[in-house]
């Protein structure tokens, strides 16, 4: 054995060796692609949970009953209106107010969607 060198010198003793490394490098190659999918599924996880947390841009308020119909228009955030606020689109918003659905007079969606 070399002093430099913590190594065998002969050939048996050092493919030994070498297949061991070479085992021991498979496994950590396994768990590594363990973690990283660990990772990727969290990440994607943690993704879909802001976007369901988000909420929608804009809502309408309908009023109780079987036959639900609008009553007001706010921004997602507003908490007027809750629970009976149902999301909608953008463009829903500006068709309900320029049909006449009230626009809340707290959160004034109106201003934001440039409606007189």
């Amino acid at each position: 054995m070399n002093e430099s060198s913590p190594l065998p010198d002969d050939v048996e003793r050092l493919r030994v060796i070498a297949t061991y490394l070479r085992l021991e490098l498979e496994r950590v190659h396994r768990r590594l692609a363990q973690a990283e999918q660990r990772e990727q599924a969290q990440e994607a996880a943690r993704q879909a949970a802001a976007r369901a947390a988000s909420p929608p841009a804009w809502t309408v308020q309908v009023t109780l009953g079987a036959d639900p119909r609008p009553v007001a228009i706010h921004h997602g955030q507003c908490t007027i209106g809750q629970p009976r606020v149902r999301p909608i689109t953008r463009r829903a918003a500006i068709e309900a107010l320029t049909a006449g659905v009230e626009a809340c007079a707290l959160c004034r969606p109106e201003r934001e969607l440039q409606i007189d």
